[in-house]
């Protein structure tokens, strides 16, 4: 029923909660986030990462003038076509304030980690 999804190794389509979309680094990335019970040993959370089309395109006619555009991938907006399908469009409310600050501390966390692990390579270097 869900063939992108499928083939992008997502099986619990019933457990599927929400979803994002978010442009990074020159990809889309799609997060897929799912119900769990509490104690579950499953991922709350899969991430996917999509490269653009890069496509020439004419931009004047008269000018003969052509640019470069970028294009999602296929597969990420199928997906999301599926997506929308099981969860609706809960996507496209609004981000709120809390989110943004959820989202802030996390990548706090993340951005900690990374240069702690290169400290630590660093000083077992000398």
């Amino acid at each position: 029923m869900y063939p992108t999804l499928e083939s992008m190794g997502v099986t619990s389509i019933k457990d599927i909660e929400k979803f994002t979309l978010r442009y990074e680094g020159g990809h889309d990335v799609l997060k897929i986030y799912y119900r769990r019970e509490k104690g579950s040993l499953l991922p709350k959370s899969k991430k996917f990462k999509f490269g653009r089309a890069t496509k020439t395109v004419l931009a004047d006619g008269g000018q003969q003038t052509y640019r470069q555009v970028q294009e999602p991938s296929l597969t990420v907006l199928r997906a999301m076509e599926e997506l929308e399908m099981i969860v609706g469009r809960q996507h496209e409310a609004k981000v709120t304030k809390d989110d943004l600050v959820q989202e802030l501390v996390h990548l706090e966390k993340v951005m900690t980690s990374k240069i702690n692990e290169i400290k630590e390579k660093i000083e077992a270097m000398q």
